[in-house]
């Protein structure tokens, strides 16, 4: 089911028709109050005029009744009291010819003389006697409704100088009155009398209308009758009642005078008004709604086709989208819609700009995932790709793998910008001496790789040593020195040697461990028959430097050294020995390298640190005080977890730091010099001694001994095993025990495996010798559980 999804102009005409639809409802309601208020202070004026009229004309009534007796007064003037009734008399005929008034009866009362005289119809009821003989108040008057109603009118007038009061009482009917009351048209009078239990007693009311007021009577009650009904259905349509007392009246029950007023005519007109307001209102709704869409019908066209045209964005059709939104043309008034294409047209261009760099970022990107950024050269990611549609379209060659040696020292001696600069000499020299149609990569820091295509593993060979040649001629100049280049060359061949690129890989780097161990600088190919005891070999020792420890096939030997000077074993080489299945021992070598490989080397050091301070408490509780000496690799030296950990066990052990020497090389000292001289400062601070091992080997920098505190410096023994036989080895330690002696450093010579040796190294001034002369490496048990002399000699006769 689709969203339901309402548009702007939509949205726009339903928020204008609430916002008028409230508005109007509220016109409309005020309207509406206003009409109604109207409408009712109308009929309250028309009550209010009936009510008046009524009052005036019995006012006309008094007045003219008054003025009656004024004219009459001169008759009683010289008349005396025997003629008062002759007097009277004249008066009632003269009332009855100039009143035009109903009168029906005419009672005059002289106070003073105490007279009363009747004329016409006298049936008065006891209370209205009464009320006559002792009424002194002026214009008032009086309801009598004895059988039928009449209204007595009490009237006085003084005559003579004497003033003699006399008093006139005029009784009217009060049918013949209302007749005479002016009546409009649509209003009906009623007289009525309100009984005890509160019904209603019709007085009075027009002849041809009286049968219906009864009949409507009985449906009232006394409360409409004394409040007045505003509005309410009779036979003559919609009508009103209003209802006043008749006060003064002698009788017990209240009468009251009633008008029913024909409102038909006013409610159609208010009906009328409120349906020309509502009319008017819903005009204006729709009025206001057409124009709303008239105004905002070319915007929302605008909008509308602007949202129509956004895709083209998405397909980077810029200059489309721009020319469909420029087409619009400028409007005279322009609104948000044009800012909106404006800034649309804006946007279009900063997204092409943006779309132009993503795309050139993206090329970089892909060529930064694909090349070397200091060679140019492809990476192995590329080199991959490419050999791997290669090997897939089965266009046959041979893979060469160039390793260069000791590429490492050339960035620990003389910095990385020496190396790089290699690295920049030598595949500029591989690009110029390979065809055009082979594929050249680096694939690591110091190894390229070359695929030569349709090419024969003879032909590699060939290539392979001029490559060799060709690298042998690169120079880059370092730290005080010139560097040259040598490289191993494993070669493989394709189909021959595999068929997958990691298989060919794996055996080329085979080749290139073979070329290393023959003393590099040379070229390998692979040979098949030895292919998969490689291949064993290597995944063997990648397994054991993970699990060694594990499997418990680790073992710690320890070799003397003897103090020239003394002549005298004073410490003890701690060195690392293997076991295989078969618990033969090995040598750590390839261990130490897989270690290396895998990131188990930190394991390994750490362990022999933990058995050597085992070992040492074991002798410190039998009293042998000789000192051990411990090798780190460079990866330990440099690990900041590793001299911690180291710093926790001599603290757990309670051992003292004199006690132990640690030996490290300078593959593990000069990378950061300045690490290693914290690391250094660190253990001496244990009190450790520190020893330079294999000095001489390689790039030795001298530098390394004015910066660091050494204790000892390992002569290695390529330098010892000639000196009886090659003047310049002589020479050369000669030179290594002066410095030492001049920097303060002790100096020990390896390789020591002759008495001749051991009497010349003594000559030269070295302070330490250690091989197989003073002794092999052997248990714990061989050294510390009897007299160390009898067993140093015990293994020197073997």
């Amino acid at each position: 089911m689709r969203d339901l999804r309402l548009g702007l102009a939509t949205k726009a005409l339903l928020l204008l028709c609430g916002v008028l639809l409230i508005s109007l409802v509220g016109l409309i309601s005020f309207n509406h109050d206003n009409l109604q208020s109207f409408f009712r202070d109308s009929r309250t004026n028309v009550i209010a005029n009936q009510n008046y009229q009524l009052q005036k004309y019995y006012d006309d009534v008094f007045a003219r009744l008054n003025s009656f007796n004024a004219s009459q007064a001169y008759r009683f003037e010289k008349a005396k009291s025997e003629d008062l009734a002759m007097v009277f008399d004249s008066f009632w005929q003269d009332l009855k010819n100039y009143t035009e008034l109903p009168i029906r009866s005419l009672t005059l009362v002289v106070p003073e003389l105490g007279e009363r005289y009747d004329f016409g119809y006298l049936e008065h009821s006891q209370k209205a006697t009464d009320w006559m003989l002792q009424a002194h108040q002026p214009l008032s008057w009086i309801l009598d409704c004895p059988l039928s109603c009449r209204v007595i009118v009490a009237t006085h007038f003084k005559v003579g100088e004497q003033q003699t009061d006399y008093q006139a009482f005029y009784s009217i009917d009060a049918l013949r009155l209302l007749e005479l009351f002016p009546a409009s048209r649509g209003s009906h009078h009623f007289m009525l009398e309100l009984n005890d239990d509160a019904s209603l007693h019709l007085l009075y009311a027009e002849s041809m209308y009286r049968q219906s007021i009864a009949n409507m009577l009985t449906k009232l009650d006394s409360h409409s009758i004394v409040n007045g009904l505003e509005q309410f259905n009779s036979e003559w349509g919609l009508s009103e009642l209003h209802a006043f007392p008749i006060k003064r009246n002698v009788g017990n029950k209240p009468v009251y005078y009633a008008i029913i007023n024909d409102i038909n005519s006013q409610s159609q007109l208010l009906n009328r008004a409120n349906y020309n307001n509502m009319l008017f209102g819903m005009a204006a709704l729709v009025i206001a709604g057409a124009i709303v869409i008239f105004c905002l019908s070319p915007s929302l066209r605008r909008i509308r086709q602007t949202i129509d045209h956004l895709p083209l964005l998405a397909r980077s059709s810029h200059n489309l989208f721009r020319r469909n939104l420029e087409s619009t043309g400028k409007r005279v008034l322009p609104d948000e819609s044009d800012e909106l294409n404006h800034a649309l047209v804006r946007l279009s261009y900063q997204l092409e700009a943006l779309e132009q760099q993503l795309k050139s970022r993206a090329e970089e990107l892909e060529w930064v995932a694909n090349y070397d950024n200091l060679t140019d050269l492809p990476n192995r990611r590329k080199f991959e790709r490419v050999l791997n549609q290669m090997v897939e379209e089965q266009r046959f060659g041979c893979l060469l793998m160039v390793d260069l040696d000791n590429f490492k020292y050339v960035n620990d001696i003389s910095g990385h910008g020496a190396g790089d600069e290699m690295l920049c000499q030598v595949s500029a020299s591989l690009e110029r001496l390979l065809p055009n149609d082979s594929i050249l990569a680096r694939i690591s820091g110091d190894e390229f790789a070359i695929y030569l295509e349709d090419t024969s593993l003879a032909y590699a060979e060939v290539a392979a040593q001029r490559i060799i040649s060709l690298l042998a001629q690169v120079r880059v100049p370092g730290h005080n020195i010139i560097h040259t280049t040598s490289a191993c060359v494993g070669i493989v061949a394709f189909p021959e040697h595999g068929s997958r690129f990691e298989e060919l890989m794996a055996k080329a780097d085979i080749c290139n461990n073979q070329a290393k161990e023959r003393g590099k600088n040379c070229v390998v190919s692979f040979e098949a028959e030895n292919s998969d005891s490689e291949l064993a070999k290597k995944h063997f020792w990648l397994d054991l430097a993970q699990h060694a420890i594990e499997r418990d096939r680790l073992e710690l030997f320890y070799q003397p050294i003897m103090n020239n000077k003394l002549n005298k074993v004073e410490h003890y080489e701690v060195l690392l020995r293997v076991r295989d299945e078969q618990d033969r021992l090995h040598s750590p070598y390839q261990l130490i390298l897989a270690a290396e490989k895998n990131g188990q080397i930190d394991k390994i050091d750490l362990w022999v640190v933990q058995q050597a301070l085992q070992q040492m408490e074991t002798n410190l509780r039998c009293g042998y005080t000789d000192k051990l000496a411990i090798n780190l690799s460079a990866r330990s030296f440099c690990s900041e977890k590793v001299i911690a950990r180291i710093a926790r066990e001599f603290v757990s052990r309670n051992i003292a730091g004199e006690m132990i020497i640690f030996e490290i090389t300078e593959t593990a000292a000069l990378p950061n010099m300045q690490q290693a001289e914290e690391h250094i400062r660190r253990l001496k601070a244990l009190g450790c001694a520190i020893a330079l091992d294999d000095f001489g080997v390689g790039y030795s920098s001298f530098h390394s001994l004015k910066q660091l505190p050494f204790d000892y410096l390992k002569i290695d023994g390529s330098f010892v095993r000639e000196i009886l036989n090659q003047h310049q080895d002589k020479v050369f330690i000669q030179a290594l025990v002066g410095i030492a002696n001049q920097l303060g450093h002790k100096t020990i010579a390896e390789f020591v495996e002759s008495e001749a040796l051991n009497n010349e190294l003594i000559k030269l001034g070295v302070d330490y010798s250690q091989g197989y002369y003073i002794g092999k490496p052997a248990s714990a048990r061989y050294f510390w559980q009897f007299d160390k002399a009898s067993a140093v000699l015990a293994l020197q006769g073997t």
